[in-house]
């Protein structure tokens, strides 16, 4: 490119920046058809969302005036009842006194009888235990009068045994007797 003169550089950069140009256009053309195109939809959906709540909006008037007319209705009814609810609640109350009364009375009597029942069970521990007591005094007095004799022939059984096993054992060599006295005056003159 070292020939190019500088018009036909020029018609390549127009070229390069009518392209791009263009080529903005269609995407601008791209984007503007797009939104169009979501704007229609978004009205067709709210003509929509319309028509399904219009009829919600005046069932929901109904409601609420249907609902203005239960709560005067149970205004009128309440009215009615609160002289008889009254005395209902008075009378709940006296029976609620008169059952914590029986209750602590309960209460008294359950704890004298648990009372009773530990002194009892306390006395039947002292009888138990003093019975134990005998019977494992009783079981050591029995254990030392049968161990008692029984060592005492066990060691008659073991004497005899050792008595009757010398006896029957060979009788043991006899020393030697020791050399005469001439010989010991020999062995000391060897020691040195």
């Amino acid at each position: 490119m070292t020939n190019s003169n500088p018009d036909t550089l020029l018609i390549v950069f127009i070229a390069i920046t009518s392209a791009a140009v263009l080529l903005q256009a269609c995407v601008l053309l791209g984007m503007y058809l797009t939104l169009r195109k979501a704007v229609q939809m978004g009205k067709e959906q709210a003509d929509e969302f319309r028509s399904k709540l219009t009829p919600v909006l005046d069932s929901s008037k109904e409601l609420l005036g249907d609902a203005k007319n239960l709560v005067g209705t149970a205004r009128h009814i309440i009215e009615q009842l609160e002289p008889k609810l009254d005395s209902a609640a008075s009378e709940v109350a006296g029976m609620a006194r008169d059952f914590h009364a029986q209750t602590i009375r309960l209460q008294a009597s359950a704890d004298e009888v648990a009372q009773k029942v530990r002194r009892q069970a306390d006395r039947v521990d002292g009888m138990t235990t003093s019975v134990l007591n005998g019977v494992d005094k009783f079981g050591h007095f029995v254990n030392e009068a049968v161990n008692v004799p029984v060592r005492q022939v066990s060691g008659i059984m073991a004497a005899a045994k050792a008595v009757m096993e010398t006896l029957r054992a060979p009788a043991p060599p006899r020393p030697r007797r020791p050399a005469p006295a001439s010989d010991v005056n020999d062995e000391k003159d060897l020691f040195v």
